[in-house]
């Protein structure tokens, strides 16, 4: 599942025209709603400045804009633009469709049983990518 899912990430990226880091922003941005850049740095594990490339590149294609927080004038927030949504639902509507058919297929007590494994094997995942951030 890891492999295939890289492979639709691969595959994304190139037919949006744009690299892996900055489809998982734009991932971010679709799911977070608007977050500021300083969250999405933190969030993607890269420094402001970097994310200041990112943001750059996402606004060149046209995928996401940046505004101001409307709370705090100083902060700037990112937000998927009308075609970084199109070109979204169009790569990855057909595939929540697809998954939402077979999810349905399974009874409600076998649907609890998947989502308990798939919150232990994040958690495993997760666990791993913290402790592999501390030197070896």
């Amino acid at each position: 599942m890891d492999a295939s899912l890289d492979r639709l990430d691969e595959t994304a990226a190139a037919a949006f025209g744009i690299g892996r880091t900055d489809l998982r922003a734009m991932e971010l941005v679709s799911r977070l709603g608007t977050p500021t850049a300083g969250r999405l740095a933190g969030e993607l594990g890269i420094t402001t400045g970097a994310v200041t490339g990112v943001v750059d590149r996402l606004e060149r294609a046209g995928y996401v804009e940046r505004t101001t927080d409307a709370s705090d004038r100083r902060k700037v927030v990112v937000r998927l633009t009308a075609k970084g949504r199109q070109r979204e639902g169009r790569m990855f509507d057909p595939v929540l469709a697809d998954t939402l058919r077979v999810v349905g297929g399974y009874s409600g007590a076998e649907r609890a049983l998947i989502a308990d494994f798939l919150r232990r094997i994040a958690g495993i995942t997760e666990r791993a990518a913290r402790r592999g951030r501390r030197p070896l």
